[in-house]
């Protein structure tokens, strides 16, 4: 068999090809996941467009389900490397999720 064969890879090779593909695949999903995380909560929080209550406002009745997500995708990522996702942590200011759906953006606490 010819070096220039296409097929020359053996059941090994082609192993540690498909193996490193899993790793690069894991690596960019979790790459995603911490981008949408910090720049979701800086989007919202930290947004030169908008204030978080207006955000809020335009959400409506799906404010409490975006909510909540991003936090179980915060606990996701924390629980795997939680220094991945600080400045989305310390983005987030005080709210209060509402029984109707909607979240009302509390000011800013002097008390720390």
């Amino acid at each position: 068999m010819s070096i220039l064969d296409n097929n020359s890879q053996t059941p090994a090779d082609k192993a540690i090809r498909i193996a490193n593909n899993i790793k690069g695949t894991t690596r960019q999903t979790f790459q995603m996941m911490t981008n949408a995380f910090n720049m979701g909560s800086k989007n919202f929080w930290n947004n030169p467009h908008a204030t978080p209550a207006q955000i809020a406002e335009a959400l409506g009745n799906d404010a409490r389900e975006v909510f909540e997500l991003h936090y179980a995708l915060g606990l996701l990522i924390n629980s795997i490397k939680s220094d991945s996702i600080q400045e989305g942590w310390a983005a987030i200011g005080q709210f209060t999720m509402n029984e109707d759906g909607t979240v009302t953006i509390l000011p800013p606490s002097d008390n720390l």
